[in-house]
């Protein structure tokens, strides 16, 4: 039986979260595999290490184009053309040659980047003001809930009889059938009808998001927080082995509780955003938190205190998930065509960000120091933007609003 209008909704949020949750998945996926695929395609680890820099580069290019392209196409159309190239994940086991396999890496990272910057534009489309904060908190661990099924599930699907082939073969049947799914169910929901009169809408362009101060505090925010999430899960593994001599499986024990932690922690306070009706002070009390929880994780070299500084890191990242994006959607004038380019911006701006400053900025100061420590201080005052960012935004929400009335 179709979806009606009522709960058609749903079933566009359920496209949105499995579809990126997916591409999560076929994303990570190859990171237990690294072993088997470097064997197959006889190549060393730095080569190899050209897979996930190919998805990164996907990542800051196709934002800042996919706003523009989603204002002509619509967001539907759009968001099926990124869920196609997403299908390259189901190809790439197939490839033989590993210059062709990274090429369909970056189609596969151009097709989320698509996916993950309409994600806001459709929801502001399809839900009423009020589920915002909850539905943005979803979608903000839609990636995370990926990854962490690709951690459990590969290495043991792939110990099976499908193998690393068949296992990466499997994943990436998820992806088609999810644009399969999009192109039998997703919709765009129709602007009501202008009145008689009414002047149709002006157009909209990157300089007019440009001048919205939320585009740029809310961009400060997501990439502060990303950076420190993206340099802690690259590094900290090694710097616990390594430097303060952890068990391997220690090691990676205290970055994985981040992200356990993380994606019910950011559902419980979408439920809060939203029931308080603000946005400023859960991206201010995240980022100090998350700012100040960050140094326990490597200032100490006790089990106990990482732990407890891993829980709390966890909670306080995913804190701002819904209130940074519903802050965006509810500025002054804002219509999901601004969505598009607003979040164009933020995902461009920010893995262009991430692109160094975790990685590369990362091993240039241990390189040169020879610790890793000095990298971790500076990425953790970097996150200090967050607080920053939520200093300067204005209160958007109804409760705001409601209490000056």
């Amino acid at each position: 039986m179709p979806p009606t209008p009522g709960n058609r909704r749903f079933v566009i949020e359920a496209l949105l979260f499995l579809t990126y949750a997916a591409f999560g998945v076929s994303w990570l996926a190859l990171s237990p595999l690294t072993t088997d695929l470097m064997g197959f395609f006889q190549v060393t680890k730095r080569e190899f290490s050209f897979v996930n820099t190919a998805v990164t580069i996907a990542k800051v290019i196709a934002p800042i184009v996919t706003g523009a392209v989603a204002i002509r196409l619509g967001l539907k159309r759009t968001i099926l053309v990124g869920s196609l190239f997403i299908c390259a994940a189901l190809v790439s086991p197939l490839l033989p040659s590993f210059p062709v396999f990274l090429a369909s890496r970056f189609l596969f990272g151009v097709g989320g980047a698509v996916v993950v910057t309409l994600t806001g534009p459709m929801v502001m489309q399809w839900f009423p003001r009020d589920e915002l904060p909850l539905v943005n908190a979803l979608n903000g661990v839609a990636v995370n809930s990926g990854i962490a099924v690709a951690m459990f599930l590969t290495a043991r699907v792939a110990g099976t009889s499908l193998g690393w082939r068949g296992t990466l073969l499997l994943f990436g049947s998820v992806n088609a059938a999810l644009f399969v799914a999009w192109a039998l169910l997703g919709r765009d929901r129709e602007a009501p009808p202008k009145k008689a009169g009414e002047a149709p809408d002006a157009p909209v362009g990157y300089r007019d998001v440009w001048r919205i101060r939320e585009t740029w505090l809310c961009t400060l925010a997501f990439t502060g927080g990303v950076a420190v999430y993206l340099g802690f899960s690259y590094w900290l593994p090694t710097y616990y082995e390594t430097e303060l001599h952890f068990a391997k499986v220690a090691a990676g024990q205290y970055s994985g509780t981040v992200n356990l932690v993380g994606i019910p922690s950011a559902v419980v306070f979408g439920l809060l955003t939203r029931r308080l009706g603000v946005r400023r002070p859960f991206v201010i009390v995240g980022g100090i938190l998350s700012g100040t929880a960050a140094f326990g994780m490597f200032l100490s070299s006790s089990p106990a205190v990482i732990f407890a500084s891993a829980l709390v890191l966890g909670v306080s990242l995913f804190i701002p998930t819904g209130a940074v994006v519903t802050a965006m959607m509810e500025a002054p004038g804002v219509t999901p065509r601004h969505m598009s380019l607003m979040m164009g911006t933020m995902f461009s701006f920010c893995y262009m960000v991430c692109s160094f400053l975790p990685t590369y900025v990362m091993a240039l100061i241990r390189d040169a120091t020879g610790s890793f420590v000095p990298g971790f201080v500076v990425l953790t005052v970097f996150s200090w933007v967050i607080v920053g960012a939520g200093l300067m935004l204005r209160e958007t929400g109804p409760g705001r609003q409601a209490a000056r009335a």
